[in-house]
């Protein structure tokens, strides 16, 4: 009998991600899936916040141009309310005051879309490991 991978780390980190564009959303959760992550794709700003309240995930991962509310203020949001919540906020081309801004909105870091969800699922192993 082979061990299955799931009996050899039972751990799978929990993973809510929201963006706009749904080719890049789902190509994101491929990549991450593909690493063991357990990923909750939600549609909206406000339906992340109630995921990441039901299910306290590792790491949140917001598209900045969210529809009803953005990501900048979802993240806010999340962070004042649970000041250890790690987010992840991705723009198209990010510049220095975009960069300002995600530190202010309490983000752990800012990622270019165009860097594709490699870049993004780099900056989330480093995002966990900096609570590790």
């Amino acid at each position: 009998m082979n061990p299955t991978l799931e009996t050899l780390n039972p751990y799978r980190p929990c993973l809510i991600l929201a963006h706009a564009d749904c080719a890049y959303a789902t190509a994101a959760a491929r990549v991450f899936r593909r690493e063991g992550w357990d990923v909750y794709n939600a549609r909206s700003g406000p339906e992340a916040r109630r995921l990441a309240r039901m299910l306290r995930p590792s790491l949140v991962v917001l598209g900045t141009d969210l529809p009803e509310e953005s990501g900048w203020l979802i993240c806010d949001k999340l962070t004042r309310e649970s000041p250890t919540a790690r987010v992840i906020l991705v723009a198209v081309e990010p510049d220095r005051p975009s960069e300002q801004f995600a530190r202010f909105v309490g983000a752990a870091a800012l990622v270019d879309r165009n860097a594709g969800p490699t870049a993004l699922l780099h900056e989330a192993e480093q995002a966990v490991l900096a609570v590790a």
